[in-house]
């Protein structure tokens, strides 16, 4: 076993290692969206310059020939504003300056060794100019967290209660309801829930629940523990939804099983055969479902984030995927967070099948 969880994270980091190289390469196939002020611009590049990703000349404003090599850069080189940018003078300084993007080769090299040394994985260009991208998308991480954490923790006692319901039912009344509402509910997406919870609660109720989630560090804890109850019930209706379609399925077929029925024929009651063994079983393929979807949910919280206003991982990300305002070094960490949390899950899932059930043994030779 120790040695299947030491290969896994092997794994864990060769994917990861792969997925950010991708993802690095193809962002600086497009053009470089520097600040757009000049000041700042200037702080980035030289950063830039500093971390190894580009190369400066400097040249004298009150030199007439030097001014016209830059004149001339400015009218004629093709990377002009795309991998060649220009700055003029700041502040008291009599220097312009101008910057060229290294090739892409070397930049990785070199976005590898920041990041390995010195855990430096840039700056951001539009997001806050200038401040560790790292640092924007961990200050973000336990809001969204704790949002899709408080999801989980809603939706599964409904959606274990409603799939045990609905297989102890089945094919009565009280099953054909709930897996029209079921099937209601998966074919309506978090977006619509989460509208329809703000004109319901927000706005027809006058402001019962916040129609945006409240600012942190500026409304109270009572005012933030409402602003959750939105995003969590529009996320947590599909999962309910989803969770007692599966557990219906998979209980339905531990109920027909062969020792199920000879549970009853050894003078157990049909509840206790359920609770003592079927349930049991059933929760074999059930948990490492509960538990990858954790990353789902995290994935989905995109859209909920982006229109309930709430300030989390998802949000950042759509604003640094904003056309014509990309902030990659902010996409690239993004990338590793939702990366790294999707394999981790993926991993739990495979270590649980061992917890649930002590016949699994992974990674136990044939």
């Amino acid at each position: 076993m120790t040695k299947y969880i030491i290969q896994r994270i092997i794994w864990i980091f060769i994917i990861l290692f792969t997925t950010l190289t991708i993802t690095f390469v193809l962002l600086k196939f497009a053009p470089e969206y520097p600040p757009t002020k000049n000041e700042e611009k200037d702080t980035w590049l030289e950063k830039q310059t500093s971390d190894g990703y580009y190369t400066s000349e400097y040249y004298d404003r009150n030199d007439p020939e030097q001014v016209a090599i830059v004149n001339y850069i400015r009218a004629n080189d093709p990377g002009i504003n795309r991998t060649v940018f220009i700055v003029e003078p700041v502040n008291d300084s009599q220097v312009i300056k101008v910057f060229y993007r290294v090739p892409i080769a070397t930049q990785y090299l070199r976005w590898l060794d920041n990041v390995i040394s010195d855990w430096n994985w840039g700056t951001s260009t539009k997001i806050r100019v200038n401040y560790p991208a790292f640092l924007i998308i961990s200050e973000k991480m336990p809001l969204t967290f704790s949002i899709n954490i408080a999801t989980l923790l809603f939706y599964l006692p409904f959606g274990f209660a409603f799939g045990i319901i609905a297989a102890l039912k089945k094919d009565t009344i009280v099953d054909n309801i709930m897996q029209i509402v079921v099937m209601l509910f998966l074919s309506v997406p978090a977006l619509i829930f989460i509208l329809l919870l703000i004109i319901v609660f927000s706005y027809q109720m006058d402001g019962f629940l916040p129609s945006r989630f409240p600012l942190i560090d500026i409304q109270t804890n009572a005012e933030i523990a409402k602003g959750y109850i939105i995003p969590v019930i529009a996320g947590g209706l599909p999962a309910i939804a989803g969770l007692t379609r599966l557990l219906r399925a998979e209980l339905s077929e531990v109920l027909t099983s062969e020792f199920v029925l000879l549970a009853k024929t050894k003078g157990l009651s049909h509840t206790q055969a359920v609770l003592r063994h079927a349930i049991r079983n059933s929760l074999v393929p059930m948990v490492p479902v509960v538990i990858g979807s954790f990353a789902g949910l995290l994935g989905g919280s995109f859209i909920l984030e982006k229109v309930y206003g709430i300030p989390g991982v998802g949000r950042v990300t759509l604003q640094a995927l904003t056309t014509g305002q990309y902030d990659y070094n902010v996409i690239m960490v993004s990338s590793a967070f939702y990366g790294i949390v999707g394999l981790v899950a993926i991993l739990i899932v495979d270590l649980s099948y061992g917890l649930i059930d002590p016949q699994i043994r992974m990674g136990a030779k044939k």
